[in-house]
């Protein structure tokens, strides 16, 4: 149990993109809320987004791999800042605020429909060895396709959430929103790691 123990916390620390997801997210979400919060959401936003535009083109020069968290800080932004014009309208004002974690459910959902979803493009833009026999397999893409399901799902479900604490106290939701959203990730992550291997260790027999 130990050394099982211990193997899921290696490969979650090598194959956890970590810098990518601080530097391309959580930073540039973090300067915009602060900016939310001094109530200087078009300032903040914009050194936010510029940041995220300097981490993408830094990391796609240096290892021409596209960082997928700095984009999805770009949406988030750019989101909230349609929510800030918005927020004349409560009603609008709350639903829009969500819809970061409603588009990221959503491009996953739709990526369902395309050959390879969202997260196995996501998996082959990283250093991942998996054998030939599972790659050439019906449930090497199967078993992404239910990882990017889990994900639509789960941030689908997480922004309904937000809408309806919203409805009942404004004021806590950016708090709630800020020091959840990165630990949902994370078990995300833990669980796009882990998940494959269980799957094709079942269906094809090997790792």
């Amino acid at each position: 149990m130990e050394k099982k123990s211990s193997s899921l916390w290696e490969s979650l620390l090598k194959s956890f993109p970590w810098k990518d997801m601080t530097l391309g997210f959580l930073i540039p979400k973090m300067i915009f809320l602060y900016g939310l919060s001094r109530k200087m959401p078009f300032f903040w936003g914009g050194i936010a987004l510029t940041w995220c535009a300097v981490i993408f083109f830094m990391g796609h020069v240096k290892t021409r791999k596209v960082n997928i968290f700095a984009i999805l800080g770009v949406v988030m932004i750019l989101i909230r800042i349609i929510v800030v014009i918005a927020q004349r309208d409560p009603r609008i004002y709350l639903f829009l605020l969500a819809m970061d974690n409603i588009i990221i459910g959503v491009i996953c959902i739709v990526s369902l429909f395309f050959r390879r979803s969202i997260m196995q493009l996501f998996a082959e833009s990283m250093d991942t060895r998996v054998p030939e026999k599972i790659k050439q397999s019906v449930y090497y893409s199967m078993a992404w396709r239910i990882v990017t399901a889990v994900w639509g799902l789960v941030y689908v479900l997480f922004s309904l959430a937000l809408v309806l604490l919203k409805a009942n106290n404004l004021k806590i939701v950016g708090t709630i929103d800020m020091l959840a959203s990165w630990p949902l990730m994370i078990v995300l992550f833990i669980f796009s790691i882990q998940f494959p291997k269980w799957y094709w260790k079942k269906y094809v027999g090997s790792e």
